[in-house]
């Protein structure tokens, strides 16, 4: 009898441990793949940001005038917003 349940208990342990290495290698390809997905995502993401600089500096070469009264206009906007969040934050203090 206590042969019988050692070796059923062996049998269990050695089921045990290749379910367990089964689900750590399926954890370790679903993490692999999830790096490998990381890094092109990263490399897409590098890409596209820059062309979008390319793509910026040859609108700032054809128009150059353009270009600056835009910047200009954004830099005054910018200048406005900071400017009255600053007159509010100056007369709530008082």
């Amino acid at each position: 009898m206590q042969t019988e349940m050692l070796e059923k208990t062996i049998e269990v342990r050695d089921q045990l441990g290749a379910e367990v290495k089964r689900v750590i290698e399926a954890v370790a390809d679903v993490v692999d793949d999830g790096v490998v997905a990381a890094r092109r995502a990263v490399k897409q993401s590098r890409r596209a940001a820059e062309d979008l600089v390319d793509d910026a500096e040859c609108r700032v070469k054809q128009h150059p005038l353009s270009a600056l009264g835009v910047s200009f206009g954004i830099g005054m906007g910018l200048g406005a917003a900071i400017g009255v969040f600053l007159a509010r934050n100056s007369h709530c203090g008082r």
